[in-house]
């Protein structure tokens, strides 16, 4: 019997009527493949979604030093990748967004802060408490939760934990005692001067780490433009303990919520 003359035949090489080599993990169409790939991978982490790494402690309890996070870049707006050029906007940051964003005075280093007064507030702090617009954002002693002081990287013993509510959302806040206290005044702006006014187009951030956190209090305002995104969740985080050999993963700390 003949063999059916329409079956699919394997490709030979016609000098040796061999079939023909496959390609190798480095030929042109796999690494066209590969650079492909990248170049999406790559894109989404500039429009949509990135992760980012926290090396200080300047917003503890609430982000500590090792946390790695979900920045979500499409909460405010959308910038063609690798560019920052704006193709929609359909949202600006509230009061009490945890953001990611340009450093004014550097915008090649990322900085991550609470924003606590958006366009047209007026800020100020009297004896630490926060005012936005002269209405005071209260806040309550929280000595009853220092387990969430356990594995922070700043010094615990010289610290004051407190809930402060900012226009419903609550979230907490650590403060030095008095004895401790080198960098910040708990009068800000100075004595005398008026409340700060926030411009239209930019967010005013503080570090929920109060007396350990430079931020709008000393370089000013966060211009809208320099927003990266809202960090919505930790992925995972890792530290390295002080006078410890070997890194400490926090378990509890994984998929953890920012909200």
């Amino acid at each position: 019997m003949s063999k059916d003359t329409n079956e699919p035949r394997p490709a030979v090489n016609t000098a040796n009527n061999s079939p023909a080599p496959k390609p190798g993990f480095f030929s042109i169409d796999n690494l066209r493949s590969l650079g492909t790939l990248l170049a999406v991978i790559l894109a989404l982490r500039w429009s949509v979604a990135s992760p980012y790494h926290v090396p200080t402690a300047s917003m503890e309890p609430t982000i500590k030093v090792g946390d790695r996070l979900l920045a979500f870049k499409l909460a405010y707006n959308f910038k063609v990748p690798f560019t920052d050029i704006t193709l929609g906007h359909w949202g600006k940051p509230q009061r009490g967004d945890i953001i990611v964003f340009k450093y004014p005075r550097d915008p090649d280093i990322d900085y991550v802060k609470r924003v606590v007064a958006v366009g047209g507030d007026e800020v100020k702090l009297v004896d630490d408490i926060l005012y936005i617009n002269g209405k005071e954002q209260p806040r309550q002693d929280a000595e009853s939760q220092r387990s969430f002081l356990a594995d922070i990287e700043d010094d615990k013993d010289i610290k004051l934990l407190y809930t402060e509510d900012l226009f419903g959302l609550t979230h907490l806040v650590m403060q030095n005692i008095p004895s401790a206290r080198h960098f910040n005044r708990s009068v800000w702006p100075s004595p005398g001067l008026a409340a700060y006014t926030v411009p239209n187009d930019a967010v005013f951030c503080i570090g929920d780490n109060r007396d350990n956190s430079t931020d709008s209090r000393v370089w000013g305002h966060v211009p809208l433009d320099y927003v990266r995104g809202k960090a919505l969740f930790v992925i995972w985080s890792v530290y390295t303990p002080r006078d410890a050999t070997f890194p400490t993963i926090r378990l509890n700390r994984f998929g953890k919520w920012l909200y």
